[in-house]
C-alpha cells in the first residue's frame, strides 16, 4: 500500500510502498477513505512534539470501511463504515477504568507512537472503531476524531454551563468547532471568537459566535472587558499555542473563571498568581485529547443536525499532495480550516 512516512524530523514526508498491516485476533483492517491533516501533524514533523519512533506514518483523524476482521472480533464486520478513536489504551489502569483513557499509563496514540492514517490501510483494535451513522460523509467522520472531539472535551472539563460567557482564541480547525459547540450544544452566551483573519471571524459568526474580535486591530482582553462590562468571561479557550495568546487567555477570565489550553506550543508563559488567579479564584486547565464516548456523542449530535460540519473542510487533497498541504496549513495559505486527504 502507499503511505506517507516521516523519516526525519524537519524533513518532508516520503510517499512509500509498505506492506498492508497485519490483522490480529482482536483487530480490524480499515480501508482508509478520508484522513484529516491536523496542526499536531506539523508539530510532529517539525519536532515540536516528538513522535514515538522513526520512520512513522502520521495521521490520526481517520475514517474508512472495514475490510477484514480478526477471529475474536464481534460487533464489527467487513463493509461497516467506521471512524477511529486514536487513543490506544490498556483498559485496566486507574485512568482507563475511570473513563479517562487518554491518560492511560501504557497508552499510545495512532499517528504519533504507532502508524497512522496517511496511508491506504490501517489495522487497529476493534474497540477503537465507531460506526458512522448514515448521512455523515467520511471526511466529516474523520475530523470528528480530533478537530471536533478535542474542543468538546475541553469545554466539558472546563465545566462550561448554559448562559456562561466564553472566549475562544484562534478559530482554526479546533477553535471553530469550540465556537460552534459552545453556542449550539453548551448554550453559552455570549460566545466571543478571537482571530487575526477576518474570513475566519465571519465563519465564526455564521456558526454561532455572538461577538468577534480581530486581535490585529484591538487588544482582545480590552475588547472582552468592553463586551462583558468588565465582568470578563467564565471560560476562555486557548487554541493557538503561542505565549501571547496563552497569557491573554488567562487575563480574559473573571471571578471563578476557567482558562483551558488546547493549543500546542513550546513557549513559556508568564502569570501573575495573585491578581490573575488567587483574587479571582480562577483555574488554569490543560485539555488532553478526548474519550471514545465523547466521539460517540458527537456522531449523534451531527446525525441529529445539532452540529454543522459542512463548513469545516476547506481543502480536499490526495495522499501524494501531503507535503504541499502541510505548507498550506503551516503558512495559513487560503485560510484553511481542515484539510482532508481523500481516497
Amino acid at each position: 500500500m502507499k503511505a506517507a512516512q516521516l523519516y526525519e524530523v524537519g524533513k518532508d514526508l516520503r510517499i512509500v510502498d509498505v506492506p498492508v498491516p497485519e490483522v490480529g485476533p482482536g483487530d480490524v483492517l480499515v480501508r482508509i477513505r478520508a484522513s484529516g491533516l491536523c496542526h499536531s501533524d506539523i508539530h510532529y514533523r517539525d519536532g515540536v512534539s516528538p513522535v514515538g519512533r522513526l520512520p512513522i506514518i502520521l495521521g490520526h483523524e481517520i475514517a474508512g470501511v472495514v475490510e477484514r476482521v480478526g477471529a475474536e472480533v464481534d460487533g464489527v464486520k467487513p463493509g461497516d463504515r467506521v471512524c477511529i478513536h486514536y487513543q490506544l489504551s490498556c483498559g485496566d489502569c486507574i485512568y482507563c477504568t475511570t473513563g479517562r483513557e487518554y491518560l492511560c499509563d501504557r497508552g499510545a496514540m495512532i499517528g504519533k507512537h504507532v502508524d497512522g492514517g496517511f496511508a491506504e490501510y490501517i489495522s487497529v483494535p476493534a474497540r477503537n472503531v465507531l460506526k458512522i451513522p448514515e448521512g455523515i460523509p467520511f471526511e466529516q467522520a474523520a475530523i470528528i476524531g480530533c478537530a471536533v472531539s478535542t474542543p468538546f472535551h475541553a469545554l466539558r472539563i472546563a465545566d462550561l454551563r448554559p448562559g456562561e460567557a466564553v472566549a475562544v482564541y484562534g478559530v482554526g480547525g479546533i477553535g471553530i468547532h469550540a465556537v460552534q459547540l459552545a453556542s449550539k450544544v453548551f448554550n453559552a452566551s455570549p460566545v466571543i471568537a478571537i482571530d487575526l483573519v477576518e474570513e475566519k471571524l465571519q465563519l465564526a459568526r455564521r456558526l454561532g459566535a455572538d461577538e468577534t474580535i480581530n486581535a490585529g486591530e484591538v487588544d482582545p482582553v480590552d475588547a472582552i472587558s468592553e463586551i462583558t462590562d468588565g465582568r470578563m468571561v467564565d471560560v476562555a479557550v486557548e487554541a493557538v499555542g503561542l505565549a501571547k495568546t496563552a497569557e491573554q487567555t488567562v487575563r480574559s477570565v473573571g471571578k471563578a473563571g476557567r482558562s483551558v489550553f488546547i493549543g500546542i506550543g513550546g513557549e513559556t508563559i508568564k502569570i501573575q498568581p495573585y491578581t490573575q488567579l488567587i483574587t479571582k479564584e480562577a483555574k488554569i486547565l490543560g485539555s488532553s485529547d478526548h474519550t471514545k464516548q465523547e466521539m460517540q456523542t458527537i456522531l449523534k449530535l451531527v446525525k441529529a443536525g445539532k452540529i454543522d460540519l459542512t463548513h469545516s473542510i476547506t481543502h480536499w487533497i490526495h495522499l501524494e499532495e501531503i507535503n504541499e498541504a502541510m505548507q498550506t496549513l503551516r503558512k495559513n495559505i487560503g485560510n484553511p480550516i481542515r484539510i482532508v486527504i481523500i481516497q
